[in-house]
């Protein structure tokens, strides 16, 4: 073909709608931090870990941090001061939320919970239904410009706001994250994602992160927050992916019981003044060496720490079927332990709760 008919062919060829830039005009612009070198501000972040190990007593340290813009553990880097939001599918906002942030001195005036969206039914009358990423993405944007923005959005777990997304499927979970991603760029606003470990054979701790592996593929940098097997009380905070920061190092802490001057007992994390430097892949596999605990064990332990302030029937058996417990072997740990389930007032859910421990200090998640 000739060189004349070649720009003939080329002069008919439609117009692309490729959205592209070139390279040379696009702006370098260095990373924003929320925790320096560990969370970035503008993308995501996932935070995995079995139930009753610090999780949400975790995020409510962070919130205190950053409503204050106070420095953050071990470097004392400062963070910056701002907004933060919640959505809590598993905690309730005023006696477990509000009293934890109380115990770390946030401000409580930028801490916001989003609990619900408003819409319309077909005869126009209005109700509340619950937050959905999938189709909420607009109102979350609505929302964020309405307070002024966020540095901080915590999705706790991340796994109750899916709508109809299959949480093991790639494609859909990416699908579901990209306009989530692009709007944490647009408010400069750090999205934590709260997950659980599942009970997989793998060797590798980026395995064991609950459903799809576009979670972890899609988040800047993922954590897990594991048991000290030689020191059950101390939890740790390790990296297992950071495509832009600190990999190399984590970090240790405790949870301490308080009493707040109302009175109410709650909860909060005292993290230690060195740095961590086991892995991750270690930490989940020093088991692999010593007999394995029973499964009913395994299940009596995780009743206990999610029943000793009480939770729904519902609320503990989702959470026990992340966890890889079997319904069956949930019901032997509930009898063993005694509990009885009782109902929440007249109208009330059915509510799981350790027997003789109703004034016990809430010290776990």
């Amino acid at each position: 073909m000739s060189k004349v008919k070649k720009i003939i062919d080329n002069a008919h060829l439609p117009k692309s709608n490729v959205s592209y830039r070139r390279l040379s005009e696009v702006k370098a612009e260095p990373i924003k931090w929320l925790w320096d070198k560990r969370i970035a501000r503008g993308k995501l972040t996932i935070l995995a870990g079995d139930p009753g190990l610090g999780k949400s007593q975790l995020t409510a340290f962070m919130a205190g941090i950053v409503t204050k813009g106070l420095c953050w553990p071990v470097e004392n880097t400062k963070s910056p001061k701002g907004n933060v939001v919640f959505l809590s599918a598993e905690d309730d906002a005023a006696d477990t939320i509000r009293p934890r942030l109380e115990a770390v001195g946030a401000n409580l005036d930028k801490v916001f919970v989003l609990d619900a969206v408003k819409t319309c039914d077909d005869d126009g009358k209005e109700y509340d239904r619950g937050f959905d990423l999938k189709c909420d993405i607009q109102n979350l944007d609505a929302f964020l410009k309405e307070i002024g923005g966020a540095i901080l959005v915590i999705v706790d777990p991340i796994s109750a706001y899916l709508g109809g997304t299959d949480s093991h499927k790639n494609a859909e979970i990416r699908a579901l994250l990209s306009p989530l991603s692009d709007l944490a760029g647009k408010y400069g606003a750090a999205i934590l994602g709260i997950t659980h470990l599942n009970k997989g054979q793998s060797r590798q701790a980026l395995q064991r992160v609950t459903g799809s592996g576009a979670f972890v593929a899609a988040s800047r940098a993922t954590y897990i927050i594991a048991k000290d097997q030689q020191a059950p009380d101390r939890r740790l905070l390790l990296p297992i992916k950071n495509n832009i920061g600190n990999d190399k190092v984590g970090f240790a802490f405790s949870i301490e019981s308080i009493s707040l001057p109302s009175g109410i007992n709650t909860s909060k994390v005292v993290f230690e003044s060195e740095f961590v430097t086991e892995s991750a892949d270690h930490i989940l596999n020093y088991d692999d060496n010593t007999e394995e605990r029973s499964a009913l064990e395994e299940a009596k332990e995780f009743l206990h720490e999610e029943c000793i302030i009480g939770r729904t029937a519902k609320q503990v058996k989702a959470r026990a079927e992340e966890a890889g417990i079997s319904v069956a072997t949930l019901r032997r740990a509930k009898d063993a332990l005694g509990i009885k389930p009782k109902k929440d007032g007249q109208n009330g859910p059915w509510v799981w709760r350790i027997p003789n421990v109703e004034g016990e200090q809430d010290a776990h998640d």
